[in-house]
């Protein structure tokens, strides 16, 4: 878990380099996205899917018409397992490669890596003790089609995969999202 000092830092670095990108020219953007989220959770009945809902912040610069650097916050939501709850959250920084298809449409790709933390609370009919949580830092991924709805405004549809703690819990070594909208702002 960061300390506030930790992200006092973190949310000043962001402006510094929003400042830095505006005074060179280059265009910013902001963005948010809700969607499904998938896991491989091990249960005592074997392997099962486990979905949940998710969202995320994204924050970047876009250095020129192909590429773009850009930082996130994620929550991925919380899992249900027998007798527990997991919950997987995290931050990160990728590269973004655009592709135009038409004048308004593009596909992209990202790839980077991210912190991600999962943390296992128990429920009902275990003892009550601390939470359980593990941190893992690994790649992450992901690409999808973005339409202009206005000079400074697009609208993604994507699908992003950020690596995950096997040892932390229940689940294997990766969780999905499918982001059903993302809205993103340039300034």
């Amino acid at each position: 878990m960061f300390k506030p000092q930790i992200r006092l830092v973190l949310a000043t670095i962001f402006c510094c380099a929003a400042k830095m990108t505006f005074a060179a020219g280059m265009t910013s953007f902001v963005g948010f996205g809700m969607g499904n989220t998938y896991a491989n959770v091990n249960s005592p009945s074997g392997q099962v899917v486990s979905s949940s809902t998710g969202y995320h912040f994204v924050a970047g610069s876009q250095i020129n018409p192909m590429f773009a650097v850009e930082a996130e916050y994620f929550d991925l939501g919380q899992f249900a397992i027998s007798n527990a709850n997991v919950a997987a959250k995290g931050m990160g920084v990728s590269g973004l490669l655009t592709m135009p298809v038409s004048g308004m449409l593009s596909v992209y790709g990202r790839a980077g890596m991210a912190r991600l933390e999962t943390t296992i609370t128990p429920t009902a009919g275990i003892a009550p003790t601390t939470a359980l949580s593990d941190t893992v830092f690994g790649l992450s991924y992901g690409y999808g089609i973005q339409a202009d709805v206005a000079s400074n405004a697009s609208i993604c549809i994507s699908w992003d995969r950020y690596k995950s703690s096997a040892l932390a819990g229940p689940f294997t070594d990766r969780i999905d999202m499918n982001s059903s909208v993302l809205l993103i702002l340039r300034y």
